[in-house]
């Protein structure tokens, strides 16, 4: 029997993330398709910021020579059983879309079909709870393979649809297109004539003040509906802070800022790489909404992607109204969810199933600003925040 090309190994130490920092950069760089999410910038950020409470497993796929070719790195949830439930490092907390195995060269299909193996075969879990992951994933087929000759449980679920385009011919074809153009123009020239109106994309040097006034721009944004699902809590925003920095030596962090006279009003924080623009999070001045500096800043985002000659702008997962005025195109996230054969396993199946069914019942009768609140709430307790209060505004639509 032939030895194998790629071998496994798992680590649980949280001091291995540091130690194969180089190595995942070089994956990563590799990896033409791979989401910004799973760079070990990213990633390791993520850990400092939200590890606390938690076990890590990261998985390693070397080929023959020792090269590193994959990486697969799975956190456990916190709680009273921490091993029971695992998933993948960087979901959840933070928004991550396109998470998955991490692999590249010519031994990536074998270098992905072995870690997802060995995540399987670990030991330890009753529920691989793989959220996040691209729909055309490779990664999907192999775990329904895998589960099969394992005899696992496993389903697949949709999770997120991701709007974006492909950038074709120049920005004014396409703003021809939106349906909001007239309103679009409109305020482009008025907040044109303004004194001291511009806008400005932070350098390096920039980036954390640069983020701290983004999250000011968020917060206000969001206030008056409760606060921000995206961003829902200060640790979540500390996760931003020191994450800039980082992104920003990459040379991946693209935070834009509209200014009048010497306050900034609006700002989008996008992150970018390959030629593609990752549009995360945006926030604005509720005092100017009449002069909708968001449409503006977002629409000249946009413009300075085509003067850039980006391929792609992604406005990540998320159907809101204003992206789909932009958008042509999406792709779709989706959860894999497989279960070890077990007693307690399939009791807790059954419970999942039985809340499963209410929680969509609820949705179905509740107003759409409660079921926001609701899930504000959810996004507070993983980050560890006190209780979101629920006032009498929220019960009705």
């Amino acid at each position: 029997m032939s030895e194998p090309t790629v071998r496994v190994t798992l680590h649980q130490d949280p001091a291995r993330l540091d130690a194969v920092r180089d190595e995942w950069r070089a994956v990563f760089d590799a990896a033409s398709d791979a989401a910004p999410f799973l760079s070990w910038e990213w990633l390791r950020s993520w850990w400092a910021s939200f590890g606390a409470g938690r076990r890590l497993r990261l998985l390693e796929a070397r080929d023959g020579a020792g090269r590193a070719c994959g990486f697969l790195a799975l956190a456990g949830s916190p709680g009273l059983r921490p091993g029971r439930r695992w998933q993948l490092l960087g979901n959840g907390l933070g928004g991550a879309d396109g998470l998955d195995a991490l692999v590249a060269g010519p031994r990536a299909a074998e270098a992905r079909a072995a870690l997802l193996s060995a995540a399987l075969d670990a030991g330890g879990w009753e529920l691989l709870d793989l959220e996040d992951l691209p729909c055309g994933s490779p990664s999907v087929r192999v775990l329904l393979e895998l589960a099969g000759a394992r005899g696992l449980r496993v389903r697949v679920a949709r999770r997120f649809a991701c709007p974006g385009f492909a950038l074709r011919g120049t920005f004014q074809q396409h703003l021809a297109r939106i349906r909001r153009r007239e309103t679009y123009g409109r305020r482009v020239r008025w907040l044109g004539r303004q004194p001291g109106f511009r806008i400005e994309v932070a350098e390096l040097g920039q980036a954390a003040p640069a983020m701290q006034d983004f999250l000011r721009l968020h917060r206000l944004r969001w206030k008056a509906e409760g606060g921000s699902y995206g961003i829902p809590t200060p640790a979540v925003e500390a996760f931003h802070v020191a994450l800039a920095p980082a992104l920003a030596e990459r040379g991946w962090l693209r935070l834009y800022r509209l200014w009048v006279g010497e306050a900034a009003i609006a700002a989008v924080y996008g992150v970018e790489l390959r030629r593609r623009f990752f549009f995360y999070q945006s926030g604005s001045d509720p005092a100017w909404s009449a002069r909708s500096p968001g449409l503006v800043l977002l629409g000249r985002t946009i413009e300075d992607a085509y003067a850039r000659g980006l391929t792609d702008y992604d406005f990540l997962r998320g159907e809101e109204a204003y992206k789909l005025d932009w958008a042509a195109d999406r792709r779709e996230t989706c959860a894999v969810r497989l279960r070890a054969p077990s007693l307690r396993s399939e009791t807790d199946r059954a419970l999942e199933t039985t809340v499963e069914a209410a929680r969509h019942a609820a949705r179905a009768v509740a107003p759409p600003r409660l079921w926001a609140a609701l899930q504000r709430m959810r996004r507070r307790a993983q980050a560890g925040a006190g209780p979101l209060r629920i006032g009498p505004g929220d019960l009705h639509a």
